[in-house]
């Protein structure tokens, strides 16, 4: 009970901030947004692309969701973070707080220097080997391999682009949840790339007559299902007011 009590009493003072969505709270919500009680297997949480198995059951694909935007925010919004690698220390952190244990993790420093290849095909190896997902299987590398056949303006690319742009760098994130029979286990990696590739869309961009160097990090973390099923009303009423903005479906079309 007082670990229930402790992780309450965490979410209703995570510091968010004071950001609004842009749209009016008695508004109708955006005909995109996703409903955080029925997010579908493949989703975009702010800077995050995520993947459910099959086995994740709704109640968890909430928490899990909820529980990434509410640490994407509070790094997002905490005033003392300089650079890139305190935006993650932070985030983590709060993941961390959220009945997250931190299993494992590192990164290494990547170039390729073959000509017009495009980067987010680049990096589907890398992401294959830390998300441990079959390629045949996941939406992510489906997402990542449609990529040029998509929509540039698609709402969900629009919203990871912009999501994850900080400091001097584009950073973006992509996460497998799965379940097995200790918890829920999160596999994470990320793709940091330096900004002379690029403000925006750094994903469409091909390497031509210069090497493309970027920074490929992986971690694990695991949580209690049960605890995360407890967590899940309290994370939507703390973090409700972001969901329109920050939510949307991995919408790879027909």
């Amino acid at each position: 009970m007082q670990k229930e009590e402790a992780l309450f009493n965490y979410i209703s003072n995570l510091p968010l901030g004071a950001e609004t969505t842009g749209v009016g709270l008695e508004a109708s919500p955006p005909p995109d947004a996703i409903d955080p009680e029925k997010i579908p297997s493949g989703v975009v949480t702010g800077t995050n692309l995520v993947e459910f198995d099959g086995d994740v059951d709704p109640d968890l694909r909430t928490a899990v969701t909820l529980s990434l935007l509410a640490a994407q925010r509070v790094a997002g919004n905490d005033p003392v973070i300089a650079d890139p690698d305190q935006w993650l220390d932070r985030h983590n952190v709060v993941l961390r707080n959220l009945n997250w244990t931190f299993e494992d993790g590192g990164h290494i420093d990547q170039t390729f220097r073959a000509t017009n290849v495009e980067v987010h095909k680049a990096i589907i190896p890398l992401l294959v080997a830390a998300l441990g997902t079959p390629a045949a299987s996941s939406l992510i590398i489906t997402a990542l391999t449609q990529l040029t056949e998509v929509d540039e303006s698609a709402p969900w690319i629009t919203l990871f682009d912009r999501e994850s742009r900080r400091f001097n760098i584009s950073e973006y994130h992509f996460t497998r949840v799965a379940k097995d029979s200790r918890g829920v286990i999160m596999r994470l990696a990320a793709a940091r790339f330096d900004a002379r590739y690029g403000r925006t869309q750094v994903l469409f961009f091909k390497v031509t007559d210069e090497n493309a160097r970027f920074r490929m990090a992986n971690s694990s973390f695991r949580a209690d299902a049960k605890l995360l099923r407890l967590s899940k009303d309290r994370l939507r009423e703390k973090v409700a007011r972001l969901t329109e903005k920050y939510l949307r479906e991995l919408d790879l079309g027909d």
